[in-house]
């Protein structure tokens, strides 16, 4: 089983591909390019022929320098739109290329791993709002404690922006600030709580720190991650600076490794503002944390283990102890007492009554309902139940994570992974 040392993250996003290194849990951005997904792409057919390429090179340049490293993959945004089939050609061809896994997370996955970047920073008795803003759409959640008491996806991305807008990018933009505010804020939905105070993340500390706005000592909390903050009456006077003040080529040469990336600059403040405005924010807390911080934290919220129950038990309870220690879930399975040890079908305390069929589909409706599908195969061994399952799982598009190496030829030309 792989550690967190000498790992590569690559965040995958509508606009943007973001490239981490983890070793020892400290994460290391390596690289960061602007691949504009968006222009050319097709639900149908995928992405343009010129962004695949920015995109496979991106691939080669970390298969030269990383040749070590365990890589994992995982996109969002508009990868989420492409129908079955033109999904399923491209994990080929990213799998038969480059030997991993391009693994497209649900919404709903991806917003658990923003709020586990996050979640424990700000734990006072009162309300606080996670800002998260994308390329297609944005997520706002109310924490309070450790607990998401509220969460709402928005339609409303920069992307949504920059179209919406076609003079946000001139020299200075061509459209005012207030009118994309005004814009944003009529697509908002009602909050039930009214948090003070917002941690707005994505590299937006950076960013902040970049464009001069005028951040104070962070006092709400400790956390050498997040040492300062802003009101928002002094973020909304740099907005407006940033839209009228500053020229586009100002904004690019502040990022000159990936100046592209500055073209979303002006949609995300003006939706940052919009939000914070429409909910009472009175200060934010800018922040790098992105869901990559959440992925290190926390890689899983509910797995299916499949593996031979009769010849590898022990190692299997062992993998499953280690991920409920970690916070993960183990849908199936479910307990750990054999009635029936060493037996061709094995039964669990707790399942007495049950038949192989009700046993089988009950595993079957966990991996459904799993972020992945661990393999527990010491030595490559992989039985004919496996098989069955890893098939399942692979039909539904869901994530399969090999222990090790599988010997059947077969099992190393679907996509999946290894060394987890």
């Amino acid at each position: 089983m792989s550690t967190q040392h000498d790992k590569i993250i690559i965040d995958v996003g509508s606009s943007t591909v973001k490239v981490y290194r983890i070793e020892n849990g400290v994460i290391t951005p390596l690289i960061q390019r602007s691949i504009h997904f968006k222009e050319g792409f097709n639900s149908e057919e995928g992405i343009s022929p010129h962004a695949k390429k920015e995109l496979f090179d991106i691939f080669e340049t970390l298969r030269d320098q990383q040749k070590y490293a365990c890589v994992k993959l995982y996109a969002t945004g508009i990868f989420r739109t492409l129908t079955n089939a033109a999904r399923t050609r491209l994990v080929d061809e990213i799998f038969a290329r480059t030997g991993q896994f391009f693994n497209i997370i649900s919404h709903d996955l991806e917003s658990f791993y923003l709020e586990m970047a996050l979640v424990g920073k700000y734990i006072q008795n009162e309300p606080m709002l996670l800002i998260n803003i994308g390329g297609g759409s944005s997520e706002v959640v109310v924490m309070h404690g450790r607990e998401a008491v509220e969460r709402h996806n928005i339609d409303i991305g920069v992307g949504i922006i920059n179209s919406e807008f076609s003079g946000i990018n001139d020299y200075h933009a061509s459209v005012a600030m207030i009118d994309v505010v005004n814009f944003v804020k009529a697509k908002l939905p009602v909050l039930s709580n009214n948090p003070r105070i917002a941690m707005y993340n994505g590299g937006e500390l950076t960013y902040m720190r970049l464009a001069d706005y005028v951040l104070e000592p962070n006092t709400f909390f400790h956390d050498e991650e997040h040492p300062q903050r802003i009101s928002v009456n002094n973020m909304r006077s740099r907005n407006e600076h940033v839209f009228s003040g500053l020229s586009l080529q100002g904004l690019e040469a502040l990022i000159p490794h990936d100046p592209k990336w500055m073209h979303g600059a002006r949609g995300c403040s003006a939706i940052a503002q919009a939000i914070c405005e429409a909910y009472g924010i009175e200060w934010i807390i800018p922040s790098d944390s992105n869901m990559v911080h959440g992925i290190v934290r926390q890689e899983f919220r509910h797995v299916t283990l499949s593996g031979s129950f009769r010849k590898h038990l022990d190692y299997i309870l062992e993998k499953k102890s280690h991920l409920e220690r970690h916070g993960t879930r183990v849908l199936s399975p479910r307990f750990t007492e054999p009635k029936n040890p060493g037996e061709t079908f094995v039964v669990f305390g707790g399942e007495e009554g049950l038949s192989p069929l009700e046993l089988e589909r009950h595993h079957l409706d966990s991996i459904a309902q799993s972020d992945a599908l661990i393999v527990c195969d010491p030595s490559g061994y992989v039985g004919a139940s496996a098989m069955f399952e890893i098939g399942y799982a692979h039909s539904l598009g869901k994530r399969i994570i090999f222990t090790e190496k599988p010997e059947e030829f077969m099992l190393n030309t679907i996509p999946a992974e290894t060394s987890w």
